[in-house]
């Protein structure tokens, strides 16, 4: 006789699978996301000073990642451990068994640390009593981080990247990641409001297509 699922069991059942639903939305949404990325940079001008130093944080990743750096044992050591911290909040927040974050986690639980910036988030809450513009040269440092943290541990091929496939990478994590930068740059420009403004500006034109294709079809 089969063992009832028990209420964990069944939340880990329906995630596994939206896979494919949340890819198909991410490639829904990536034109709009790079729409609203393309509005935020064409506002530089608008916070010249939070700009440079934003672009300057993140330059100095860039740069770091170019170096000896990068290949030291200590830095993929400090990604693996945001990795296995990443998962583990996130299977606490789904009520997964630990033995699903620990090797056989559903897809959120896999692709969590390559679309959610932990270590911005909290490199955002250490510089919280820091200036302004020194708060965006951290929240730059943050995100640029976080793209090259997923960068490495695609190359690295770790078990969450073969069990994920490219397929699902082209067609979630590139847009999730390119929505976190996004996200990053205007809450450094504009706190919140910033934050809002650009997620607006990422479903106000899906909505309006939503709509005409609606009045259409009607």
């Amino acid at each position: 006789m089969r063992t009832p699922r028990t209420f964990p069991q069944r939340i880990d059942r329906f995630v596994q699978s939206t896979k494919w639903i949340a890819a198909g939305l991410g490639t829904l949404l990536f034109p709009f996301i790079l729409h609203a990325v393309g509005l935020r940079i064409r506002k530089l001008a608008e916070f010249p000073v939070f700009s440079s130093m934003f672009f300057a944080g993140a330059a100095l990743v860039v740069f770091l990642c170019r170096t000896d750096i990068v290949h030291g044992a200590w830095v993929r050591e400090a990604i693996a451990v945001e990795r296995k911290l990443t998962q583990w909040l996130i299977s606490r927040v789904l009520m997964a068994p630990r033995e699903r974050w620990l090797g056989k986690g559903n897809w959120v639980i896999l692709a969590s640390p390559f679309f959610l910036p932990i270590a911005s988030i909290v490199m955002w809450l250490m510089s919280w009593i820091m200036p302004a513009p020194l708060r965006c040269f951290v929240l730059g440092v943050g995100v640029a981080y976080h793209v090259a943290s997923v960068i490495i541990q695609w190359q690295m091929g770790t078990r969450e990247t073969r069990r994920l496939g490219p397929w699902f990478a082209a067609l979630f994590l590139i847009p999730a990641n390119l929505f976190v930068i996004g996200a990053g740059y205007g809450f450094a420009m504009d706190g919140f409001s910033g934050l809002f403004r650009f997620v607006g500006e990422v479903f106000r034109p899906m909505w309006s297509v939503v709509q005409r294709m609606a009045q259409f079809v009607g």
